[in-house]
């Protein structure tokens, strides 16, 4: 899933709205991780790290729910929402980031991971355009069995050093973007892979009910700074960039999962969470994928998905009128630098 969410970006438009994309991900990492520290170290007795990994738990942003909701309402080509998927991955890119650094254990892995990298970055495309070219449509499906090895071989890796495999499956999507936007049947095959995985199923089993319905309260309340930190953070910026639609949006990127449920086990199984302070945070993780995603989708959202498909048409059409003057355009309709 974060593979197909990161071939989805158009590199282009992601170029051109890279300032905005940085600003919305950051503030809203930085926000929420303020808010549930603070909030945290008033109202329990955790340990310094136990906060520090529920608080990053819960910043990051579902890449799963965004991408899907907008595979739903068909917004996925919209330039607005390309910006939202953008902002998604700068946020979970910083909460990942801050992770690996809370819990560094790196070695010389790490830099062969980051020399093979920009290895593939070079070399991958090409690869991939003569697969494709040779074989693309053909029933043997070589260019689906490629993807699958590198994604596997780029998580062997991660794990080898110490990193997380979502770094690894969203730099390939990144990389292949270009190319698997020239060809228009290769998405649809990948989704209708990843959308049959069942995941997280793990670290459901190990949730404690009993701790969930004793904590009940400090769930809603976390839940609830994570959401009202999220809206102080984005909404007004939101207002701005994404002027027809900034409650979808701010919604949007309130939504939690991948990255919390990746944060959660790994606080447990290092003995900084224990069993209570796991189900707590989990739960809320969860939650915070249901509620603003049924928020999104609401009837009282609908003027924002009425506005934003045809708003993110204008953008786009006026973002790629003149890229060498991009920057020096000051106040296009819906548009704003």
């Amino acid at each position: 899933m974060t593979f197909l969410a990161g071939a989805e970006i158009d590199l282009k438009l992601l170029g051109l709205s890279a300032r905005q994309s940085i600003i919305l991900g950051a503030v809203g990492f930085l926000s929420t991780l303020v808010g549930e520290m603070i909030y945290l170290s008033i109202l329990t007795s955790w340990s310094f790290l136990a906060r520090m990994t529920a608080s990053l738990a819960l910043t990051a942003t579902a890449v799963v729910v965004v991408y899907t909701l907008l595979l739903e309402f068909g917004l996925l080509e919209a330039a607005e929402c390309k910006m939202i998927v953008a902002a998604t991955f700068v946020t979970d890119f910083l909460a990942l980031t801050t992770i690996n650094l809370v819990y560094h254990e790196f070695n010389l892995y790490t830099l062969a991971f980051v020399a093979i990298v920009v290895f593939m970055m070079l070399g991958l495309p090409k690869m991939m355009d003569y697969l494709l070219k040779r074989y693309g449509r053909k029933a043997v499906e070589m260019e689906l069995r490629f993807i699958f090895a590198i994604l596997l071989a780029v998580s062997f890796l991660a794990d080898l050093a110490k990193l997380q495999a979502v770094y690894g499956a969203f730099i390939l999507g990144l990389v292949f973007a270009n190319t698997i936007s020239s060809y228009a049947d290769i998405v649809p095959k990948l989704r209708s892979v990843t959308f049959s995985l069942l995941f997280f199923i793990k670290a459901g089993l190990l949730v404690s009910l009993p701790a969930v319905i004793q904590s009940l309260s400090l769930i809603l309340s976390l839940l609830g700074i994570k959401l009202l930190t999220k809206f102080l953070g984005l909404y007004y910026l939101n207002k701005r960039w994404i002027p027809g639609a900034p409650l979808f949006a701010t919604l949007l990127l309130s939504t939690s999962l991948t990255v919390g449920t990746i944060t959660v086990p790994l606080g447990r199984d290092l003995g900084v969470l224990d069993l209570n302070q796991f189900s707590v945070v989990l739960i809320t993780i969860i939650l915070g994928a249901i509620i603003p995603a049924a928020m999104a989708k609401s009837s009282w959202v609908r003027a924002d998905l009425e506005n934003i498909s045809a708003a993110g048409k204008e953008i786009k059409k006026h973002l790629t009128v003149n890229r060498h003057n991009v920057y020096f355009v000051i106040n296009i309709k819906n548009v704003y630098f």
